[in-house]
C-alpha cells in the first residue's frame, strides 16, 4: 500500500468517526432566575405515626430572619404552620410507619400570610419511616425456621415513625418556588443575604464606628 491509499484510508477512517460521533451536543443555556430564598424553620410538636392524622395541623417557628422575594421581611421566631400530608401507622408483619410533612405559611405580626414550601430536594428532616419488627430475613432461608419466622412477623408490628419538636426542615419562602419562577440553590451555592450591615455612628471623638 503506497502513501496515496493509506492517506485515504486515514480519512476514510476518520470521516466515518465523525459520522458515528454526529453534531456536538448543544449547551443548556444558564439559569438566570433569581436564586429560591432558602431558610430552616423549628418543629413546634413531636409528630409521631402512631397519633397523627392525614390533613393535621402542626407548627413551626422560622429559625433565622428572611426576606422574601417581594421584600418582606419574616423575623426569626414567626410561627408558621403546615400539614400532615402523608402517614401510614405501624401494623402487623413489620410494617413500620411513615410520616411526611408539608409547609403552608408564615404570620407575620399584622396577620399577614407568607406562603413557604419544603425543599423537597435537600431536606430530610421532614419524612421519617419507623423501623421493621420483623426477624432477620436471612433466618427465613434456614428450613424450617422460615415457618417460624413467618408466623413471628405476622404477629409483631412495625415501629412507628416519630419527628420530635426542634427537627429543623429546609423551606423555601414565598410563593416563587412552587411557580418556577426562582431556582433552588446548587450544592455548596450559598443563599443571597437576607439583611444589610448596621451604619457607621460617630462617636464622641468624630470617628465612625459601627453600631453594637
Amino acid at each position: 500500500m503506497n502513501r496515496a491509499q493509506r492517506s485515504a484510508g486515514v480519512f476514510v477512517a476518520a470521516s466515518l468517526l465523525a459520522a458515528l460521533a454526529g453534531p456536538a451536543r448543544a449547551q443548556a443555556p444558564p439559569d438566570t432566575r433569581p436564586a429560591c430564598v432558602r431558610t430552616l424553620v423549628a418543629l413546634e410538636d413531636t409528630i409521631d405515626s402512631a397519633k397523627a392524622k392525614g390533613g393535621e395541623v402542626f407548627k413551626f417557628r422560622l429559625v433565622e430572619p428572611a426576606r422574601a422575594s417581594d421584600g418582606t421581611v419574616v423575623p426569626a421566631g414567626t410561627l408558621g404552620y403546615g400539614i400532615v400530608s402523608n402517614v401510614q401507622h405501624a401494623e402487623r408483619g413489620g410494617r413500620p410507619g411513615y410520616l411526611a410533612l408539608e409547609a403552608r405559611f408564615f404570620v407575620l405580626g399584622d396577620g399577614k400570610h407568607v406562603a413557604t414550601i419544603i425543599d423537597w430536594a435537600t431536606d430530610q428532616g421532614s419524612t421519617a419511616v419507623g423501623s421493621t419488627a420483623n426477624a432477620p430475613y436471612v433466618l427465613g432461608l434456614i428450613p424450617l425456621v422460615g415457618y417460624a419466622v413467618g408466623g413471628y412477623d405476622a404477629m409483631h408490628h412495625g415501629k412507628d415513625a416519630t419527628i420530635p419538636r426542634g427537627t429543623r426542615v429546609a423551606v423555601f419562602i414565598g410563593d416563587d418556588a412552587a411557580l418556577g419562577t426562582c431556582r433552588p440553590l446548587g450544592a455548596g451555592e450559598a443563599p443571597a443575604p437576607t439583611s444589610t450591615p448596621p451604619a457607621p455612628i460617630a462617636t464622641p471623638t468624630g470617628t465612625p464606628s459601627a453600631r453594637p
